[in-house]
């Protein structure tokens, strides 16, 4: 796995914390990203100039008859 600069700072500096330490950075940062995974959900808009498509399937009795073999 590669890691920018920055997040192997974060990596070393996470290890080291206490144990105690670790466990509420890791708490926090649970919490951030559930904030911002609520967030994006919230921003996400429907297009304006779109149409929504047919989830049925389409009936086509004449490709149900027999199969097509080709030699």
């Amino acid at each position: 796995m590669e890691l920018k600069l920055d997040e192997q700072t974060l990596v070393t500096n996470f290890r080291a914390l206490p144990q105690a330490g670790q466990k509420e950075l890791a708490d926090f940062a649970a919490f951030l990203v559930r904030k911002y995974r609520d967030a994006e959900d919230l921003q996400v808009a429907e297009p304006e100039n779109s149409c929504k498509l047919k989830k049925e399937r389409e009936v086509r009795p004449e490709a149900a008859s027999e199969p097509l073999f080709t030699e």
